[in-house]
């Protein structure tokens, strides 16, 4: 067996929020990694490596054991109670639950006198899950604040972690079982924005593999070797503690209420470890989110291929009122010379009535008719909106506008049809409401375009908050930002898994490409595939499977059919925890 592992990081500290000084709610966080095999599925196995996290916890959480299973919980759970009790500790553990003739993944949640204080049943499946569903989504009091549990694929719709914080999580824990095939690539982006969407710490409870860590690799019947790394990762998805690719215990003391010192305040709250943007909307726009679904209709294109073109250029140089922008109507014609079929801009700073931008308009309009593309500039505003994406097609002629939404919001998102696809787009900062992308790609959004002056934390960060939402929606997304000396920041565009297929040199100004096929699919994996492999003992042949999914295109029907919008219903409203979030007054 692995030697057992134990990570700990302390956190702790004082307030230093600009109105509160009083002593924050510490806890001593544990989860637990363990090892996956066949010869570790019972529950000796398990309860000895629970005894081996230290003492003086104030919440431990164990992985899905789905091959663990209950159905009365006061004899067939005793040892886990007992363990509580013991230890003084509340104890998250999933695993399977008969109940009469069904069978359902259950979050079992026990306070520290080993009394049952929380239950949810998995609301979630997909192809892969044979389960029945609960119906609920609750946040589970304690002594030291609130709990939500989450179970294996939960994690793939982001909802379910949005609609636990407005609920009042503290802590969300998410219990998994290494599904039949592993695709990794996007856990860590889609980990940070779990935990800055909903500002709650996040407990994730993994296996991992005795042997070294491998990749998947389907063609030949690798499924990839479980990852590890469970973890505790802050308010804003950062770890702060981590098992590494092996099994033990992460440990952390956290002071669930500690926040930064808050210079913005009292124009907007900005007290969290690393800068983002508030939203200051009503949040009525994202009623598709919590709508029942039913895929869009769409055009009939003339092609489905897209040459999609990135420009970026130096701050000095943006379109600003009074002033005719020779340097990002030069860059238009740079940019033609690719032959694209749509040229993306960041977000500018002018604003009609100008008699500059006016003008401006104009020839942007002629150059869009010239040649032939589409061209797509944010930070164009008028006399109520600040900021407005706009869209010249290849006649020259204006066919979207679709203003910055976080600083007032509005009641309705907006996508446009061209001749290749549906696009949408989102400015700058709306980068931070998951309900943003959600919303346009249930309208049918296949490319989402993001003018951006770049506000957050870093490049880094805004990089990967863009790749966990192209992950998310299963779109295209393409973003000009503004450079600067921060290396890590670079205009991108991500494919539908996630990764980033283009990305600007370290350059004042230029302009990228990358040519879209709009019909090659994001894949999912389910049933089984018809030839399989035989498994070695010994090198790359025992990590293969005999029993690998089947691979089957259309990833995003797949999750949309998945979702249950009907559990959804506070998303789209104002609480106190939407509230909170923000200043007394816009800015």
């Amino acid at each position: 067996m692995v030697p057992q592992r134990v990570s700990l990081s302390l956190i702790v500290g004082a307030i230093a929020m600009c109105s509160q000084a009083q002593a924050g709610r510490i806890v001593n966080l544990a989860t637990v990694c363990l090892l996956y095999g066949k010869h570790y599925e019972n529950r000796e196995y398990v309860l000895g490596e629970l005894a081996k996290v230290p003492a003086g916890t104030d919440l431990i959480t164990l992985p899905h054991m789905p091959f663990l299973s209950f159905s009365n919980i006061v004899s067939d759970l005793r040892p886990f109670a007992d363990f509580a009790r013991a230890r003084r500790t509340y104890l998250a553990l999933s695993l399977t639950e008969q109940a009469d003739t069904r069978t359902y993944y259950t979050a079992l949640l026990f306070d520290r006198g080993g009394k049952l204080v929380g239950r949810y049943r998995k609301v979630h499946a997909l192809p892969d899950d044979p389960v029945d569903l609960g119906d609920s989504l609750h946040a589970f009091a304690t002594d030291f604040g609130s709990v939500g549990l989450t179970i294996g694929t939960d994690f793939y719709i982001w909802e379910t972690y949005s609609v636990l914080a407005m609920k009042g999580a503290d802590i969300i824990t998410w219990h998994h079982y290494p599904e039949r095939f592993r695709d990794h690539s996007t856990w860590e982006p889609l980990l940070m924005a779990r935990g800055l969407d909903s500002h709650a710490h996040l407990m994730t409870a993994m296996y991992a593999d005795p042997r070294t860590y491998i990749t998947n690799n389907w063609d030949i019947g690798m499924p990839g070797a479980a990852w590890g790394r469970s973890m505790i990762l802050n308010r804003v998805g950062t770890p702060i503690a981590d098992t590494g690719y092996e099994d033990g215990v992460a440990m952390a003391r956290v002071d669930l209420d500690k926040r930064k010192q808050d210079v913005y305040w009292p124009d907007y709250y900005q007290a969290e470890n690393i800068f983002f943007v508030n939203n200051f909307g009503d949040r009525r726009a994202f009623a598709p989110v919590a709508a029942p679904y039913t895929p869009p209709q769409r055009p009939a294109y003339r092609k489905r291929t897209c040459r999609l073109a990135v420009v970026w250029l130096p701050r000095e140089e943006s379109w600003v009122k009074e002033k005719l922008p020779e340097r990002m109507l030069s860059l238009i014609d740079k940019a033609a010379e690719l032959k694209p079929d749509l040229v993306l801009f960041s977000e500018m700073s002018t604003r009609m009535p100008d008699e500059a931008t006016a003008q401006a308009i104009e020839i942007v309009a002629e150059k869009a008719r010239r040649y032939g593309i589409y061209i797509a500039i944010g930070g164009v505003g008028d006399e109520t909106e600040a900021s407005i994406m706009r869209v010249w097609d290849r006649n020259g002629r204006e066919i979207y506008q679709q203003a910055l939404y976080w600083v007032k919001g509005y009641d309705q998102l907006k996508v446009f049809d061209t001749d290749f696809g549906r696009v949408a787009s989102h400015e700058c900062g709306d980068l931070y409401i998951p309900e943003f992308d959600r919303t346009l790609a249930l309208m049918g959004a296949e490319i989402i375009i993001d003018g951006s002056q770049m506000w957050g934390a870093s490049g880094r960060t805004n990089e990967t908050m863009l790749r966990a939402r192209a992950a998310d929606n299963a779109v295209w997304l393409a973003c000009a930002h503004w450079p600067t000396s921060d290396p890590s920041l670079r205009s991108l565009i991500i494919d539908p898994y996630g990764q980033v297929v283009a990305a600007s040199s370290y350059e004042p100004e230029g302009v990228i490409s990358y040519d879209i096929n709009l019909d090659a699919p994001r894949y999912y994996y389910a049933g089984k595939k018809a030839e399989q492999v035989e498994v070695g003992t010994s090198g790359i042949p025992s990590y293969y499977t005999d029993n690998m999914p089947d691979r089957f295109p259309g990833w995003r029907d797949m999750l949309f059919a998945a979702r249950r919008p009907e559990l959804y219903s506070i998303l789209p409203t104002e609480t106190d925890w939407s509230r909170r979030y923000r200043g007394p007054k816009a800015p």
